[in-house]
């Protein structure tokens, strides 16, 4: 395969273009910046003329800035940075780091998660071996906590290409399939499909890679080249509403129209889904002993378009537990 071509547009890259761009949106968190700029060096090593790295900040202050400074000024790569006055919103933050991008392949890196030393090696061998018209590879990752301890790793066992109802499938039934530090996507797919929908708030990731997956598929990796990190606060915040069940609810809608696998198929993953994402917040609120918090979330399971899904004999079990262990008590 020709790097320096594309063979999903037709057209000829420029001779300079850089093979991988690296895309960081980021605010107000400068120690985790850091963090994360010191892991692309570690993770780029002897590659760097074949990088870029772009960073959109939308921070209120200049820290962050001085971090980018410091960084840069031993970065052998390329780079683009803007600080981004006003601020933009999240999802604007995220779309600005891949415009400002001009790599044939992107993947996007928050500020709070980080590379793996040597983990640019491993994506540039696989963007080497991709089939022309394969346009997402996806790779495994740590998951760590706020300390950057890891407490486990989510990976593939081998390489393997799922086509795209095999990837939607596994895309849709789980809701953690989909590691976003994890995924590296070809430029010319990104401008096709469009960027992130800030139409759908948190669930805009996942409506993305449906959008991916329903045209190209995906190619997984045995690699682990990111670390993505949960943070215990996420526990206490809003994700958990009906609100948030409602986008998922569109993207689900979004899947159907792509004609790619029949409607009754993608409800029943869409029941998976939900059960899976529900339990999720309980679970985050249970194992820091907030019983009452973690009965509110599982009162979504109510929501009339959750039970018009069914059940999920998947995770049927472990519902029956959370229901039991919160069995009660106030979800005041």
């Amino acid at each position: 395969m020709n790097l320096d071509s594309d063979p999903i547009s037709g057209q000829s890259a420029a001779a300079s273009r850089p093979l991988l761009s690296i895309t960081m949106p980021t605010k107000d968190r400068p120690h985790l910046l850091s963090r994360a700029l010191a892991s692309v060096d570690r993770a780029v090593g002897s590659e760097a003329d074949r990088v870029e790295l772009t960073v959109s900040d939308g921070s209120g202050d200049d820290a962050s800035a001085q971090a980018v400074e410091l960084f840069l000024a031993g970065w052998a790569g390329r780079h683009r940075y803007v600080h981004n006055r006003p601020p933009l919103p999240l999802v604007d933050n995220m779309n600005r780091a891949i415009e400002l991008a001009s790599g044939t392949w992107i993947m996007q890196l928050g500020d709070d998660d980080h590379m793996l030393p040597g983990a640019v090696g491993a994506m540039l061998e696989a963007i080497g071996s991709a089939r022309p018209e394969e346009a997402v590879l996806l790779f495994g990752v740590d998951i760590v906590n706020a300390d950057g301890v890891r407490t486990r790793t989510q990976h593939f066992r081998r390489e393997q290409y799922l086509k795209p109802a095999q990837a939607l499938e596994r895309l849709l039934s789980k809701s953690s399939f989909v590691r976003e530090p994890a995924v590296v996507v070809r430029r010319v797919a990104l401008e096709r499909e469009g960027l992130f929908d800030p139409s759908v708030g948190g669930a805009t990731d996942t409506d993305m890679w449906v959008k991916l997956f329903a045209r190209y598929g995906v190619r997984c990796f045995p690699t682990t080249t990111c670390a993505y990190t949960i943070h215990q606060a996420a526990a206490t915040t809003g994700m958990w509403n009906p609100d948030v069940v409602a986008s998922i609810g569109e993207i689900f809608d979004r899947a159907v129209a792509t004609g790619v696998v029949p409607e009754a198929r993608v409800r029943r993953w869409q029941a998976d889904f939900l059960h899976q994402f529900i339990l999720a917040g309980a679970y985050r609120r249970l194992r820091i002993r907030r019983r009452g918090e973690a009965s509110q979330v599982l009162r979504l399971f109510e929501l009339p378009e959750v039970r018009a899904l069914g059940g999920s004999r998947k995770w049927w079990p472990v519902r029956v537990a959370f229901t039991a262990a919160t069995a009660g008590v106030s979800s005041r």
